[in-house]
């Protein structure tokens, strides 16, 4: 169970969405709290799993120049199955259960035309239980990531 948000929480998240790596000193001035319960309260919330960091490349840097969404039906008794198949594929950066017409989306970079293919094609393909893939190649992104706003 996470835990509850006390007074200041909210500034404190935003003041961390403007600065993941903002001091202390900074946090606590956000916050109206001081240092050491700042220090004390980001120790709580991260050994919770509440608030946790993320670091976030741009995929091109590492190779993936296309990067893709992709819907996906599966069976629903293989859904648990193919979801966690699929997450320790390289390729992919995300993978979340749904509702609608497909229950599995995913999220996937690939060097190229050829690798999308192949991914397709060979890995999805090969999968049991996957009996439609939706694909849609992003041309261009606007926003990567997001912040809180409260």
């Amino acid at each position: 169970m996470s835990p509850r948000l006390e007074p200041g929480d909210d500034a404190l998240f935003a003041a961390l969405a403007h600065d993941g790596r903002a001091a202390l000193a900074t946090l606590a001035a956000a916050s109206g709290r001081s240092e050491t319960t700042v220090r004390r309260r980001l120790e709580h919330l991260r050994a919770t799993g509440a608030l946790y960091f993320d670091v976030e490349v741009d995929a091109a840097l590492l190779g993936a120049s296309l990067s893709a969404l992709l819907w996906l039906g599966v069976t629903p008794s293989r859904l648990d199955a193919v979801a966690r198949e699929v997450a320790t594929y390289p390729e992919v950066a995300l993978v979340a259960a749904t509702t609608g017409p497909t229950n599995l989306t995913l999220s996937i970079g690939c060097r190229d035309d050829d690798a999308l293919y192949d991914f397709l094609a060979t890995r999805l393909g090969a999968l049991p239980g996957v009996h439609q893939v939706e694909t849609a190649p992003m041309i261009r992104t606007i926003k990567r990531s997001g912040s809180w706003t409260g």
